[in-house]
């Protein structure tokens, strides 16, 4: 894919969701695109998200912002409630370079 500056497997939710979705995310020059499959149910979902829609991204800072009990990247939007974005990575993690992935360039 051109303009693709990044892409990993993931887990994310949305903050007032329970569940989460396990899939991938792409970042290019526009967008962060979260795309993940909630296991339970086999809902898909995809969530294109426009640079411009990110007030800010940054390492959680309590428990209230994990993913499958593990701390993530917290993308807070414009409009919209936070998104918490975890790296399935195998290996040490290194939250503060997946969080500067995912900014604009």
């Amino acid at each position: 894919m051109l303009g693709v500056r990044d892409a990993r497997r993931v887990a994310w939710r949305r903050q007032h969701a329970q569940r989460h979705y396990v899939g991938y995310v792409t970042v290019t020059e526009d967008t962060v695109r979260l795309a993940g499959r909630e296991q339970a149910t086999g809902i898909d979902v995809a969530l294109s998200i426009p640079h411009t829609a990110i007030r800010k991204i940054r390492v959680a800072r309590n428990a209230r912002e994990e993913v499958v009990g593990e701390r993530s990247v917290v993308l807070e939007l414009c409009d919209d409630e936070p998104i918490f974005v975890r790296p399935l990575d195998t290996g040490s993690l290194d939250l503060d370079g997946f969080a500067r992935k995912l900014r604009a360039p």
